[in-house]
C-alpha cells in the first residue's frame, strides 16, 4: 500500500527538500549536460554505458492498433541496433520520470524512419508525450518485482451507468495485460473492450506482496511491477454510482485482515492517507488509535490531526526514515519551521529534536560579512549573492535554478543584485525560498562599497521584500507578506 508520495529529487527546492550544505572552493561546473545523438541511428553516442535514447513521436498509422493497451513502442531496426548496448530487451521510461513513470519497449518496424517511434495514443497520454516533439527515453534499472496483484479502475468511455461481471472485467484485463513480463506501472491508463462496450481503465494499485505483507511491512511501495501468470488482477469501479460490478468479492476477503494494521488519517485539510500504525508510534497524540488499531473487532481506526496535507505527507517520509534507520530528508529551513510545529501537535519527539538541531545548526551560521570577503570568495568558485543586502549562498541551486545554471554567475555576482532579482521573478513567490540561502548581512560599515546597477530596483520591490524576510538579522519588519502558504 502506498501511503505518501515520494519527494522529488534531493536538489528540488519545489519538492521542499535543500541540497546538503557543502561548499566547495572550486568554480561552479554546470550539470546540465547536452546529450549527443547520432542522427543516422537517433541514439545516444555516449561511449560508456549508455542509458539514453532520444526520438521523435509519431503516432501510430492504425487507428484500431492506436487504441490498442500494447506496451511495444515501434522503431526502426537500425534504432534498435544502436540501442543493443542499452540492452532493448530492459523496459523503458520516460528520461527523469522515476519509479512512478510508465514503462514501453521497442519492437522493430522498418516502416518507421530512423530516429522515431511510434506510440500508440494510450502510451502517448501515459508518457506525457506530443507528436512530432523529442521525447527521451531511459533504461529502467533494476529488476522489476513480480506482481502478487494489480488492480484495476474501470468507467464507461460513454459516460453512461450500467453493470458488468467482474470475472468477464478480470479475463478481459488478463488478455490485455497479462503478457509475459509485461510491466505495470500504477497510474497508467487504457481503453479496454470489455463484453462489447468501451471502458476507460486505470491502473490504481501494483502490489509485489500479499496485502497481509504489505500491511506490515515498513518502507514497503510499490509503484511498478512484472506480471506472471500467477499474478492476480482485481477490479473496482472508477464511480460506484454508475457501475456496478457482479461477482467481485475476491479481493474484499483478502485485505480484510490487512485492514487491521492501517489507521486512516484525516488532515486539516480533508484528505485522508492509510498510515500503518507502526510509524505512528511515535506520536504521543495518536496513542489512542495506534492501540485501537490490530484488536479484534475493530474494523476501521480513523482519526482527524490539525495538520495540512503537505506538511503531514513528510511527517510521514521523516517518520519511515527513521523507523528503517535511514537519514531523513534535508528539508529546506521553510519547511522545517512547518515540521516543528507539527511534531509539537502530534507529540512526536523524534521528529521536534531533529528540527530544533537543524533550526539551530542554521541560526548558528548567520553573521555579518565585509565586502571584500564576499567579493573573495566569488573569486575563489563561490556563488555568494547580494540582495538588499542581504547574503545569499546560491551555488548549490543553480544546477535548479529554472533560468537556467549561468545566468546569476555571469550576471549577478559583486553587486546588488536587488535589480536583477525583481526583474527575473515576477511573482513574489520567489521570496519563499530567500531564507534557504541566508546566510547574514553585508556588513553595515560595508554598504556603500556595493556596486549599484545604473537602475535601481524600484521602492515597491524593496517594500514587499523587506515586509517579508522577517528572518534577517536585526530585522525590524512587522508585517509578512500573504504568499498563498
Amino acid at each position: 500500500m502506498v501511503n505518501f508520495k515520494l519527494p522529488r529529487g534531493p536538489n528540488s527546492l519545489s519538492g521542499a527538500t535543500a541540497a546538503a550544505a557543502v561548499e566547495v572552493d572550486a568554480p561552479y561546473v554546470s550539470r546540465t549536460v547536452a546529450v549527443e545523438f547520432d542522427p543516422e541511428h537517433g541514439a545516444s553516442t555516449a561511449s560508456s554505458g549508455a542509458r539514453y535514447c532520444r526520438l521523435r513521436v509519431l503516432a501510430r498509422a492504425h487507428a484500431e492498433e492506436d487504441a490498442s493497451a500494447s506496451e511495444c513502442v515501434r522503431v526502426h531496426s537500425r534504432t534498435l541496433d544502436a540501442l543493443g548496448k542499452v540492452r532493448v530487451s530492459q523496459p523503458f521510461a520516460r528520461r527523469g520520470g522515476g519509479d512512478g513513470g510508465a514503462c514501453v519497449r521497442f519492437v522493430a518496424d522498418d516502416d518507421v524512419p530512423v530516429g522515431c517511434a511510434a506510440l500508440t495514443a494510450a502510451q502517448r497520454y501515459n508518457l506525457r508525450a506530443c507528436v512530432e516533439r523529442a521525447l527521451e527515453f531511459e533504461v529502467v534499472d533494476g529488476e522489476c518485482l513480480g506482481l502478487v496483484d494489480c488492480t484495476f479502475e474501470l468507467g464507461r468511455v460513454d459516460g453512461a451507468c450500467g453493470r458488468v461481471d467482474g470475472e468477464l472485467a478480470r479475463r478481459a484485463a488478463r488478455a490485455a495485460f497479462g503478457g509475459f513480463d509485461r510491466v505495470l506501472t500504477a497510474g497508467e491508463v487504457f481503453m479496454l473492450d470489455i463484453d462489447g462496450a468501451a471502458y476507460k481503465v486505470r491502473v490504481a494499485e501494483t502490489n509485489s506482496l500479499n496485502a497481509l505483507d504489505a500491511s506490515t511491512t515498513i518502507g514497503y511501495h510499490c509503484f511498478r511491477g512484472r506480471v506472471r501468470a500467477e499474478t492476480a488482477m482485481y477490479v473496482r469501479a472508477l464511480d460506484d454510482a454508475k457501475l456496478a460490478i457482479d461477482n467481485n468479492k475476491g479481493h474484499e476477503r483478502s485485505i480484510r485482515l490487512a485492514e487491521r494494521e492501517i489507521i486512516h488519517v484525516t488532515t486539516r485539510d480533508g484528505e485522508m492517507f492509510p498510515v500503518h500504525r507502526a510509524l505512528l508510534r511515535q506520536c504521543i497524540a495518536l496513542t489512542g488509535a495506534v492501540r485501537r488499531a490490530g484488536e479484534i473487532g475493530e474494523s476501521r481506526v480513523e482519526i482527524d490531526i490539525d495538520v495540512d496535507t503537505d506538511v503531514f505527507d513528510r511527517v510521514l517520509i521523516f517518520l519511515e526514515a527513521a523507523e528503517l534507520a535511514k537519514p531523513p530528508p534535508m528539508y529546506d529551513i521553510r519547511i522545517t519551521e512547518t515540521l516543528s510545529a507539527a511534531a509539537e501537535t502530534l507529540g512526536c519527539r523524534t521528529l521536534g529534536d531533529w528540527c530544533a538541531h537543524r533550526l539551530g545548526a542554521y541560526a548558528s551560521r548567520l553573521r555579518e560579512y565585509a565586502w571584500d570577503e564576499i567579493v573573495a570568495h566569488n573569486a575563489a568558485g563561490g556563488v555568494w549573492l547580494c540582495i538588499d543586502g542581504m547574503v545569499l549562498d546560491v551555488k548549490r541551486w543553480l544546477g535548479e535554478h529554472p533560468g537556467g545554471d549561468v545566468i546569476i554567475p555571469n550576471q549577478s555576482l559583486n553587486i546588488d543584485a536587488s535589480r536583477h532579482f525583481e526583474m527575473y521573478h515576477s511573482s513574489r513567490e520567489s521570496f519563499l525560498y530567500l531564507k534557504e540561502f541566508y546566510i547574514g548581512e553585508v556588513a553595515a560599515a560595508d554598504r556603500e562599497k556595493i556596486p549599484v546597477p545604473e537602475t535601481h530596483a524600484s521602492d515597491d520591490f524593496l517594500a514587499q521584500l523587506r515586509a517579508y524576510t522577517t528572518f534577517r538579522l536585526m530585522s525590524d519588519a512587522k508585517v509578512h507578506v500573504h504568499l498563498g502558504q
